[in-house]
């Protein structure tokens, strides 16, 4: 009976012990170390997360950007295209009065001559041949104009002077003497393509008859 009082006395002194402050503060150290270092792996897990997260999305726009590169882009693969330019071809048709010419555009054709003008234009073009637009058209210098060359870009035509201005956005004109008295003019229409060279080639093939004549204005 004694031991039994006494294991209960001995108990119950063991509750009444007080924890220590030193206790305390050991514990709250722990535990704040424990709660340390589960944010730290918190932390750690987020940050693996969020880099494997933007490698998937830097992988995808590679890809996007191979794909595109590799998909087809009329507009950037289309080949850059210079202006069309008809190329002089001899001419052995019928000649008609005012001009006689050795070459003239492929696929084009005497449309019509006066002692004024001899126009040359594209097959199938059935207009007026005094519609000036958009043909070749040979005439003299007009009579009220002064009888000189005008300020221009110079060339050569043959062993004579020439000189070639832009007379509008579709019309390059050539004038020039031929060494017999005259000053021709050429009006060359931008369709053509031609390069100062090729209108100075044409113009050496063109001879003035005795049937042709200065126009006015």
């Amino acid at each position: 009976m004694s031991d039994i009082k006494e294991l209960f006395e001995h108990a119950v002194s063991a509750m009444d012990v007080k924890t220590s402050e030193e206790t305390v503060e050991a514990d709250v150290h722990r535990g704040r170390a424990a709660l340390a270092r589960s944010r730290r792996r918190r932390t750690i897990r987020s940050s693996v997360i969020g880099a494997a997260a933007v490698t998937i999305m830097i992988g995808g726009v590679i890809a996007a950007g191979s794909n595109q590169s590799e998909s087809p882009d009329r507009s950037s693969r289309r080949p850059l295209q210079e202006p069309s330019r008809v190329q002089l071809v001899a001419y052995d048709g019928e000649q008609l009065d005012g001009f006689i010419v050795d070459r003239i555009p492929d696929g084009w054709y005497l449309q019509g001559s006066s002692p004024w003008a001899l126009t040359i234009a594209p097959e199938g073009d059935d207009t007026h041949p005094d519609n000036f637009m958009g043909k070749l058209v040979v005439m003299l210098l007009s009579q009220d104009a002064k009888q000189e060359l005008p300020k221009g870009e110079l060339v050569k035509v043959g062993d004579n002077e020439g000189v070639i201005s832009h007379t509008g956005a579709d019309t390059t004109t050539l004038t020039y003497g031929d060494g017999e008295g005259h000053f021709v003019q050429i009006q060359s229409p931008v369709i053509l393509g031609w390069t100062n060279e090729q209108l100075v080639s044409f113009a050496e093939g063109v001879h003035v008859t005795a049937d042709a004549k200065q126009g006015r204005g």
